[in-house]
């Protein structure tokens, strides 16, 4: 197991703390539940086809759909109209958009088909995307960040209508058995845009994400500014983010009702169906729909933050307008060093500690594919520094890598893997938090092979220092020869190992967390056995010898059945070995490859080596 994985899985635990449940979620308008419909009737909904104009599209109910699953209900309606008939039927992004019969609220178009006809849909009831405020939001408390739920005052009808709490457990327990055993539903109408990366990132995130495609998108200028106090409107076009700045990352779809504490609901539908979550909703742009034998689709941009999506649930998002939560601030500074050209990239991601980091890797990934401008084999420094709250100035961690594939895709799969051991710590949240990567890339293979080592000296006693010539060939050069100072421990005897090897292959390990002696128990403790891990371009000589427990009679009561080094953290064994003189790191401008043992006979402090011990024994 790779030394960060195995950090990853010794440190996978978060505390997520949840707020009391919110009074029951009613519209500003007159509304009518599915059991009141009947095949025939006429509606319409609103929803954006351009620009951030609402418009109304004729509806007509076809029929009510009971399932087993959430929503409980859906309602089948046929589209028409000049506009429908421009657009090519429901698209991808009407998802969300209000749908009123006899004035009164039904609910929203949530769900299409395929290479259908377009012009029919599923319409998710009001009192299904509703019952989403039946489940509790995820609190993000931070020094100088309002309480969440502030804002206007709630209606009194809703606080002196709230439900009981055990039958608020009853609808959740309700909820959770319909959402295990009901059927999933495909063709949901909110379309994944991504921009700003390579295409094949791009496609990865997809996946990652758990959607099947994405379509074009993006912001209008770098960021993507905060409207204070915003007024939302149903039918309006709202992007849901997951990053935005150089990249954009989201989702666009619609509106379908505000309370009047500043609750909404929309998209019918979920986003990524995480539960509670902090996602940021913007108002959109829409700059056309697309017609699609497959479906149609609107291409649309995020405007302006107006406030945060605090359910993404099987019914419905919902979220709070004027609530705003803390972002993850991410920096690209880029070198190709062939070129002698550089970039800098900066974009905000959400402060979602389970996809975070795959996410924020990926879109660093991406970015550097068009950086670059290539693919393939290469070497790159790297380094990855992360700021946040309780981390003082900080801490960096500098790797160098080779691959002969993929580069960029290899460089960050270490910093992904320490950036999930940070945001998933179980001992302090660290936001705000910002991630800064620094990257040099080159084509050219930055590599250092070991090819030889030799021992000075023909006879060897414990405690002695021996000299320890290592041949190294950087790539296509000239061989080349460094020596280094090894001592041999007091304790040792009989056939012990000289070990040159290049940093991570058999790398040292955390053997006390493993085998259960020691743990790592604090937030700085975290980090310093992360900072204790080996880099790539370090040439490490180690002396190992075998240190077997004595037992029975041999072992005094005061010894330790279990030696020094197999209770020590990483951190702690390197220290000590790097001062009493058996282990050497050197630090060099390759990638170090290759691992040479050497075996030497070592006598023990009485003068005698293991062989002659054993024949005096017989």
């Amino acid at each position: 197991m790779k030394p960060v994985r195995c950090f990853l899985f010794l440190l996978l635990s978060v505390l997520l703390a949840v707020s009391a449940d919110a009074a029951p979620f009613r519209p500003s308008g007159p509304s009518l539940g599915a059991s009141s419909l009947r095949p025939g009737m006429k509606g319409h909904a609103l929803t954006v086809v351009s620009g951030r104009e609402i418009i109304r599209f004729p509806v007509e109910i076809v029929s009510v759909i009971p399932r087993k699953g959430s929503p409980r209900n859906l309602i089948m309606v046929r589209a028409s109209g000049p506009v429908i008939a421009k657009t090519g039927g429901i698209a991808a992004g009407m998802s969300g958009s209000p749908v009123y019969v006899n004035g009164k609220l039904i609910g929203a178009i949530g769900y299409g088909w395929n290479f259908s006809e377009h012009n029919l849909g599923l319409v998710t009831p009001l009192e299904d995307m509703a019952s989403i405020w039946d489940w509790p939001e995820k609190k993000v408390v931070l020094p100088g960040l309002p309480p969440l739920g502030t804002g206007p005052a709630e209606d009194d009808n809703d606080q002196k209508e709230e439900k009981p709490e055990n039958s608020r457990k009853e609808t959740r327990e309700k909820e959770k058995d319909e959402e295990e055993d009901g059927p999933l539903l495909q063709g949901e109408v909110s379309p994944l845009f991504i921009d700003g990366i390579s295409s094949r990132k791009a496609t990865e995130l997809t996946a990652l994400l758990g959607k099947e495609r994405y379509v074009p998108g993006g912001g209008f200028s770098e960021d993507i500014p905060v409207e204070m106090n915003a007024k939302l409107l149903p039918g309006e076009a709202i992007t849901v983010l997951l990053a935005w700045g150089d990249v954009t990352i989201g989702s666009t779809g619609t509106l379908t009702a505000v309370a009047q504490d500043g609750r909404f609901i929309g998209f019918a539908h979920p986003f990524l169906g995480k539960g509670a979550v902090n996602y940021p909703v913007a108002r959109a742009y829409i700059h056309s729909v697309v017609p699609s034998l497959e479906a149609p689709f609107k291409v649309g941009s995020p405007l302006r933050i107006v406030g945060t999506v605090t359910h993404d649930r099987p019914q419905a998002i919902g979220g709070r307008i004027g609530y705003f939560t803390p972002s993850v601030s991410a920096t690209l500074n880029f070198m190709d060093t062939d070129r002698k050209a550089d970039g800098r990239k900066r974009f905000h991601f959400v402060p979602d500690p389970f996809i975070g980091a795959k996410l924020s890797a990926g879109i660093f990934t991406g970015l550097i594919d068009d950086l670059w401008g290539r693919k393939g084999q290469g070497t790159a420094v790297f380094s990855l520094t992360v700021h946040g709250r309780g981390m003082g100035q900080g801490w960096t961690r500098r790797n160098m890598f080779f691959s002969d594939k993929d580069l960029a895709a290899d460089a960050l799969k270490e910093a992904a893997d320490l950036l999930d051991i940070i945001f998933l710590n179980p001992f302090a949240e660290v936001y705000p938090l910002g991630v800064t990567v620094s990257a040099e890339f080159t084509e050219e293979p930055r590599l250092m092979f070991i090819e030889g080592i030799e021992v000075k000296g023909e006879s060897f006693s414990a405690g002695d220092t021996v000299e320890v010539e290592v041949n190294l060939r950087p790539y296509r050069r000239k061989q080349v020869k460094k020596v280094f100072k090894i001592v041999i421990p007091k304790d040792a005897g009989g056939l012990c190992e000289i070990l040159v090897r290049g940093g991570g292959i058999e790398p040292l390990n955390q053997s006390a967390v493993i085998q259960g002696w020691k743990t790592i128990a604090n937030f700085r403790q975290m980090f310093t056995e992360m900072s204790a891990l080996e880099t790539n371009n370090e040439l490490i000589i180690e002396f190992n010898y075998e240190k077997v427990s004595k037992r029975g009679k041999d072992r005094r009561d005061t010894e330790d059945p279990v030696s020094r080094e197999e209770q020590e953290l990483l951190s702690e064994m390197k220290k000590r070995r790097l001062e009493d003189g058996t282990l050497q790191i050197f630090k060099s401008e390759f990638v170090v490859e290759g691992l040479l043992r050497k075996i030497v006979n070592v006598k023990q402090g009485d003068g005698k080596n293991s062989e002659q011990t054993e024949d005096e024994e017989e």
